[in-house]
């Protein structure tokens, strides 16, 4: 698997991506994802910003991350490890039609490789309280629970951090 710069092109694939993963995530009941969020523009503003990764497995779009250092406003309400700086990661999304090869975990980790070689070793994220697939790649990735929030859903969402030096 290689993990390159998005393009223009990647996009088509990354909203079937999107879109499987949000037809999924209706039927486990979790909102966190939906028919308005994320969109097209949401990634294409990621790719024109030079910060949206994409993977390639088997010659083929495969899933995509966002790495930067964009927070949203309700990060200042959590409990974080550490104070800034910091790199974050968002829109994390894998192909359902070939979960289980470890993509998700590789993408988090070259959001980590990308941090330390920017000289900022510390990793930020976040996930609806519903999302429990999430919680449990992110723990299994060395992340730590870093306090709740609230954006715009009912449910809360879930910071997570990780130290990485």
């Amino acid at each position: 698997m290689d993990i390159r710069k998005g393009t223009k092109e990647d996009l088509k694939k990354i909203m079937d991506i999107v879109q499987q993963t949000v037809n999924i995530m209706e039927s486990e009941g979790n909102d966190q994802w939906n028919r308005t969020y994320p969109q097209d523009q949401d990634f294409l503003a990621d790719i024109e910003a030079g910060n949206l990764y994409t993977a390639i497995f088997d010659g083929k779009v495969a899933g995509s991350i966002t790495v930067d250092q964009t927070q949203a406003e309700e990060y200042k309400n959590a409990s974080w490890r550490k104070d800034e700086p910091c790199f974050v990661f968002h829109r994390l999304a894998v192909d359902p039609e070939i979960r289980g090869e470890g993509i998700a975990s590789k993408l988090i980790l070259f959001a980590e490789e990308h941090a330390v070689s920017k000289g900022i070793p510390y990793m930020r994220t976040d996930t609806y309280s519903l999302n429990t697939k999430a919680q449990r790649l992110f723990e299994k990735n060395g992340y730590v629970i870093a306090g709740t929030i609230f954006m715009d859903r009912v449910n809360p969402f879930y910071c997570y951090d990780k130290l990485l030096d």
